[in-house]
């Protein structure tokens, strides 16, 4: 939210709040003050929708990493990077629902009650500390699986897991650079003392208002670019890549069944799995993403045509709150988009379920001194084994492997 124009009218009703030492922000045309109040059943709509998110948000995230640490099979290069991811999404879930929280679980619209517990930069640079490593993340995910298919020599001679590494930690520094750059646009509070409408509604209203915003014009303008440029950079990027993995696989499709008369099976179902992984988990990033970064660029374009920051406000308050859960949802869903897209993390989530299952048995059959069969008779490794049993070139093998 940015900082709001106040102006001075009506000095009959602001001579009642002359003891006020902030500035002054005039509410009393009721369409006006009526955006500064939080609607009771939307607050409480928006609060149940991101508690439901959570409820699978972070068991989800948490149940990747444990299947990143109990199945081997899975601590490949691109695993590394999702995990990477999950760390951050989980942080990020567990940190801003108490911010939504306070700010929702009021009757007008204010940062007061978050700032005096973290302030400004501590309040804003969290969501964007996550954006700007979440879109490093997907791109780095992308260019990993764009290595395997379109130069699988060099990525098979490569040291993945080191170089990966090292990308994570970079992604990690420069998402911290460019939120400290974002922090630019909310590092500055500032309190209003809000004169309310007179009636019954507003009487109960707090006097004391407050919102974060730039520390100047500049800090203005320049958060709202680095936002929106390194997002249409990434999704322009990751649209390329996506476009030539597809094209390859399809091509070393058309390639074997040309030379076999067959289209083999395998090939088929790992040119499906890629193709639906890569475009669903994109897809859906930039689905979420897009809403947010769209409000910015339309803020950006108001404020250098001059729209004064209170209209700017009132027009996309609305919009601005329904982004933030999309925001909140993106960090949650992507545990569920590798389940419903490929066949490999779904074997191996039901490894790491098994496990535990199998765990649980032979505790409680320990204690009665028999033997109880083993209840994962097809485990993740046999699993993989027996795909790769299939393959008999270096080729086939990169295949199986970008099934993940």
């Amino acid at each position: 939210m940015e900082v709001m124009n106040y102006s001075s009218e009506n000095s009959s009703a602001i001579s009642g709040l002359s003891e006020c030492e902030f500035p002054m922000l005039n509410l009393t045309d009721e369409s006006k003050a009526d955006v500064y109040m939080l609607n009771a059943a939307t607050a409480k709509v928006i609060l149940t929708v991101m508690f439901i998110i959570l409820a699978f948000g972070v068991p989800g995230n948490m149940a990747f990493l444990l299947m990143v640490f109990r199945v081997q099979a899975m601590r490949n290069a691109t695993n590394m990077y999702l995990t990477s991811l999950a760390v951050v999404d989980l942080t990020f879930l567990s940190i801003s629902i108490f911010n939504y929280f306070l700010y929702f679980n009021n009757s007008i619209r204010t940062h007061l009650k978050t700032t005096e517990l973290v302030g400004c930069v501590g309040a804003f640079i969290l969501p964007y500390f996550t954006y700007f490593l979440s879109v490093s993340t997907v791109t780095l995910v992308t260019l990993d699986k764009y290595n395997a298919v379109c130069n699988p020599i060099r990525y098979v001679k490569g040291r993945n897991k080191q170089r990966a590494l090292w990308l994570i930690i970079g992604s990690w520094v420069v998402a911290v650079l460019l939120a400290g750059l974002i922090a630019l646009r909310f590092a500055k509070l500032t309190r209003l003392c809000a004169l309310w409408p007179e009636g019954e509604k507003y009487q109960d209203l707090p006097v004391l208002v407050g919102y974060c915003g730039a520390v100047s014009s500049a800090g203005l303008i320049i958060g709202h670019v680095v936002e929106v440029v390194v997002f249409f950079i990434a999704l322009v990027a990751n649209a390329f890549m996506y476009g030539r993995i597809i094209l390859y696989l399809s091509a070393r499709v058309d390639r074997k069944k040309q030379e076999q008369q067959a289209v083999p099976t395998q090939a088929t179902q790992i040119r499906n799995q890629v193709s639906r992984l890569l475009i669903t988990f994109g897809t859906v990033f930039f689905l979420c993403q897009f809403p947010f970064v769209i409000i910015s660029l339309t803020n950006l374009v108001d404020y250098l045509l001059g729209t004064p920051l209170d209209v700017s406000y009132r027009k996309f308050v609305l919009p601005l709150t329904i982004s933030h859960v999309f925001i909140f949802l993106n960090s949650a869903i992507n545990p569920v988009i590798y389940n419903l897209t490929s066949s490999i993390y779904r074997q191996a989530f039901k490894e790491v379920v098994c496990g535990v299952c199998l765990l649980r048995e032979r505790k409680r059959r320990k204690r009665v001194a028999s033997v109880q069969p083993d209840m994962c008779e097809n485990s993740f490794e046999n699993h993989m084994l027996a795909e790769e049993g299939d393959v008999d070139n270096k080729e086939a093998n990169l295949e199986t492997n970008m099934e993940i």
